[in-house]
C-alpha cells in the first residue's frame, strides 16, 4: 500500500444526492473523522415529473459544511474537496449564476414525446455509436430539448446549464464547469474523443454555445471565494475541484481501476459500476467516464431501490419510525431487522420495484410498482423483504445485460447507504450466486471524491496511489447454495412479468390526465 506524502491534511467529499447532500471529512488514510447529512424535497408537480430547487441543494450543503468544518477544528486543514452528484439533471443558469427554473433531475420522465421524435427524425443507432446512451428522457438531451419546445423564453435566457454538482461548485468558486465523468448523460458528448460531439448537438437542434466548458474530473477548476467561505466555513482558497458523477466517485471508493473490476452503489437507486479499458458504446446499459486516462464504467441503473425501501418506511412504517423517533434508532435497521423474520423468497412474493418507471435494462417510463402474489398469509415482513429482494433481482438483471455486453464480472463490491444492511448484502450474495464485498467503512461517492481530491493536490503521487492508500478492510458475504435452486426460479419469475404487463402498463399510463 502506498503511503501518503503529508501530515494530517484532511480531504472533504460532497454528494449532492438525490434525496440529501451529504459531507464527510476522510484522513490520508481514508479514515472518517467527520460527516453530516441533510435532506431536501423532491417535487413532483405533474405525472412524469420530478424536480428540485436549486437553492434547496445549496441550503444543504452550507448546513452540512458548517458541521464537518466545525468538527475540523482549523478549516485550512481541508486540503482540498470534490463535489459529486446524482446526474444528468437538466438546470438552466444566466450569466450572473442565477438559476432560471428549478432542476429537472434524472428521474423526470416529461420528454417522452420529444424522444419519440427525435426517434423519428435521427434514431437511436447515431447516439449509441457516438456516445453509448439512448434516447430517453432520463439523459439531459431530452430535456433540453424539451426545455426548448415548452419554455423558449427560460432557453433563450439560458447562458448555460449546469448539473447539480457545477452548480455548487460555481457557487464554491464562480466558475461554469462540466465535468467528463458526467458529462456522457447529457448524450451530446462523444465518448470516443471525450469532447463535444458536433454531430449530435446538430442532431437535438442545441447550441453549443450554452454547453459549460468541459474538465477532468480532477482538476482543480477554483477555489473557495470569501462569500463562500463565510457561509459554508470552508477556508478562503480552499481548492475546487471539478468532480465527479456520483457513479464513478462510488468507483474510486470500490476500488474499480482495471477492466473487469465491478461494484454496486445503492442510494435512492442501484447502479452497477462496471471499469472498462473501452468506451461503451451501445444503447441497453449506460455510459460514464472515469478519471483514470483509458478507463472508462459502464453501468445498469435501476429508478427504485433504496427509493423503494425508503416510500415503504414513509407510507407503511409508521411503527419502525415513531421507534426510531423514540429510541435513537434507524427506522431502515428496524424494517431490515423485520425482513429478517421473512424466509428467503418472502414467502413466494415478488416486489417490482419500477415506482418511477425503470432505466437498464426495460427501459420503459409507464412501468410502474406490483407487489405479485400477495395473500391473506402475507405479512409486512414478507413485504419488507420482498422490497429487498427486489432490488436484488434487478441487479442481476442488470449483471446478466452486461454480460451479454462482453462485459464479464469478477468480484462484486458493494457500496453506499444500503450496503449498511448485512440482510441486504447476504440477499444480493444469495440471489447473484456470487461473492459481496463490502468496506468496513463505505460512505458512497464521498469517499471516492476524498480520494480524488488527496490525489489532486499532490497528497499522493498517483489516483491509483490514492484510492489503494485510502482503503481500508472489507467484509464478504459469500452466496448460500442451498438457495440457488430457490432464488432462480423467483427471478426468472420477475424476469417474466415485465414483458406480460407491458401493455397494461401503456394503458394505466393513459389514465394520467
Amino acid at each position: 500500500m502506498s503511503k501518503p506524502m503529508a501530515g494530517d491534511e484532511l480531504l472533504l467529499g460532497i454528494d449532492i444526492g438525490t434525496t440529501s447532500v451529504k459531507a464527510t471529512l476522510v484522513t490520508l488514510a481514508g479514515a472518517v473523522c467527520a460527516e453530516a447529512a441533510q435532506e431536501y424535497p423532491t417535487a413532483f408537480p405533474r405525472p412524469n415529473w420530478a424536480e428540485q430547487d436549486p437553492e434547496d441543494w445549496w441550503r444543504a450543503t452550507c448546513a452540512v459544511l458548517q458541521q464537518v468544518c466545525a468538527a475540523a477544528g482549523d478549516p485550512a486543514r481541508v486540503a482540498a474537496l470534490s463535489v459529486s452528484c446524482q446526474g444528468p439533471s437538466l438546470l438552466p443558469m444566466d450569466a450572473a449564476g442565477r438559476p432560471l427554473s428549478s432542476a429537472q433531475i434524472w428521474m423526470d420522465r416529461r420528454s417522452t414525446r420529444e424522444c419519440e421524435s427525435l426517434r423519428g427524425t435521427v434514431g437511436d443507432a447515431l447516439f449509441a455509436g457516438i456516445n453509448g446512451g439512448r434516447i430517453d428522457p432520463y439523459y439531459m438531451a431530452p430535456k433540453l430539448y424539451w426545455l426548448r419546445k415548452h419554455e423558449p423564453d427560460v432557453y433563450a435566457r439560458a447562458y448555460t446549464f449546469l448539473q447539480a454538482n457545477g452548480y455548487i461548485v460555481h457557487k464554491l468558486c464562480r466558475v461554469f464547469t462540466l465535468d467528463r465523468s458526467i458529462a456522457p448523460l447529457t448524450l451530446l458528448y462523444d465518448a470516443r474523443t471525450e469532447e463535444w460531439s458536433d454531430v449530435l448537438i446538430e442532431a437535438c437542434g442545441a447550441d453549443r454555445t450554452k454547453l459549460p466548458p468541459l474538465y477532468d474530473s480532477g482538476e482543480i477548476v477554483g477555489r473557495v471565494t470569501p462569500e463562500a467561505a463565510a457561509v459554508t466555513g470552508l477556508a478562503t482558497g480552499t481548492p475546487v475541484l471539478a468532480g465527479l458523477c456520483d457513479g464513478p466517485a462510488a468507483a474510486l471508493e470500490a476500488g474499480l481501476l482495471e477492466a473487469g473490476d465491478a461494484a454496486e452503489m445503492t442510494g435512492q437507486s442501484t447502479v452497477l459500476l462496471i471499469c472498462s479499458d473501452r468506451p461503451y458504446l451501445d444503447d441497453r446499459l449506460i455510459p460514464l467516464g472515469h478519471p483514470l486516462p483509458d478507463r472508462h464504467v459502464t453501468a445498469g441503473a435501476q429508478v427504485a431501490s433504496g427509493g423503494a425501501l425508503r416510500w415503504f418506511r414513509d407510507e407503511l412504517g409508521e411503527p419502525e419510525r415513531r421507534q426510531a423517533e423514540a429510541t435513537g434508532d434507524d427506522a431502515y435497521a428496524l424494517l431490515s431487522l423485520l425482513a429478517q423474520s421473512s424466509p428467503p423468497g418472502a414467502n413466494s412474493l415478488l416486489f417490482l420495484p419500477y415506482l418511477y418507471g425503470e432505466r437498464s435494462p426495460i427501459w420503459d417510463s409507464d412501468a410502474r410498482g406490483v407487489f405479485f402474489g400477495l395473500s391473506l398469509s402475507t405479512h409486512k415482513a414478507d413485504m419488507v423483504r420482498a422490497v429487498m429482494e427486489g432490488a436484488a433481482y434487478g441487479l442481476r438483471h442488470n449483471v446478466e445485460a452486461a454480460e451479454e455486453a462482453g462485459f464479464p464480472l469478477r468480484e462484486l463490491v458493494t457500496v453506499g447507504g444500503g450496503a449498511k444492511s448485512p440482510l441486504w448484502n447476504q440477499i444480493k450474495a444469495d440471489v447473484l450466486q456470487r461473492p459481496v464485498r463490502v468496506p468496513d467503512v463505505t460512505g458512497g461517492a464521498v469517499i471516492g471524491d476524498a480520494m480524488l481530491a488527496a490525489a489532486s493536490v499532490g497528497l499522493y503521487p498517483t489516483l491509483t496511489d490514492a484510492v489503494t492508500g485510502m482503503m481500508g478492510p472489507s467484509r464478504v458475504f459469500q452466496p448460500r447454495p442451498e438457495l440457488a435452486q430457490r432464488y432462480d426460479a423467483l427471478y426468472t419469475l420477475y424476469v417474466s412479468l415485465y414483458p406480460r404487463l407491458r401493455e397494461a402498463f401503456r394503458e394505466l399510463a393513459l389514465t394520467n390526465f
